[in-house]
C-alpha cells in the first residue's frame, strides 16, 4: 500500500486497490453519473440519483436507497479539485459554489494511476477529528468502500468490453 505523505493515522482512512480496467475507463466509470449510479452504493443498496458538475466548486450529490426502501441523501457537496484521469477531490464541508456546510463529515481524495495493465485506485478520506474517523470506520468504511471499488471495477470492465 502507498500511504500518502500527509496521511494522519488518527484522522484519516485509506483504501487502495488494483483494478483490471485501464485508467481512462475507470475514470469514465467514476465521472459519468449514469455509470457512477451502477456502483456507488454497496449492494444491496442502490444509488438512485447522482448530480455531478465535474469542476472545482461544482456539485457532487448522490442519493442511496436501502433494501428496506429508506433513502439516504448524502447532501450536496462540491468538488475541490479535478485532474483529468488522475484525481478527484470532493468534500461535504462545502456545497456547490463553495457555500459552507455546517453538517460536514469528510473530504475524499480519489487517485487513479496506471498500474501495469490496469489502474491503481486509491481513496484517502480526511476527517476533522478522531471521533469522525472512528464513526466512519464503524459505519463500515473498509467493507463498504471496498465493495464499491469492486463494483466500480466490474462496471469499468463492462465499459471496456464495449469500446
Amino acid at each position: 500500500m502507498h500511504l500518502p505523505a500527509n496521511f494522519d493515522a488518527d484522522r484519516d482512512l485509506y483504501i487502495e486497490r488494483h483494478l483490471k480496467a485501464p485508467r481512462s475507463v475507470v475514470w469514465t466509470a467514476w465521472t459519468t453519473p449514469d455509470h457512477l449510479k451502477k456502483w456507488w452504493a454497496p449492494k444491496p443498496y442502490i444509488t438512485t440519483e447522482c448530480e455531478m458538475d465535474l469542476r472545482p466548486g461544482g456539485i457532487f450529490r448522490t442519493v442511496m436507497k436501502g433494501p428496506d426502501g429508506t433513502e439516504m441523501d448524502g447532501g450536496a457537496g462540491c468538488f475541490l479539485d479535478v485532474e483529468d484521469q488522475s484525481r478527484v477531490v470532493f468534500t461535504d464541508a462545502l456545497g456547490p459554489g463553495w457555500r459552507p456546510n455546517p453538517e460536514h463529515f469528510m473530504t475524499a481524495i480519489i487517485s487513479f494511476t496506471d498500474d501495469g495493465t490496469g489502474t491503481r485506485y486509491s481513496a484517502h478520506v480526511l476527517h476533522d477529528d478522531i471521533a469522525a474517523r472512528k464513526r466512519h470506520e464503524e459505519m463500515g468504511f473498509e467493507g463498504g468502500w471496498g465493495t464499491m471499488i469492486t463494483q466500480l471495477d466490474a462496471v469499468a470492465q463492462s465499459i471496456a468490453e464495449t469500446v
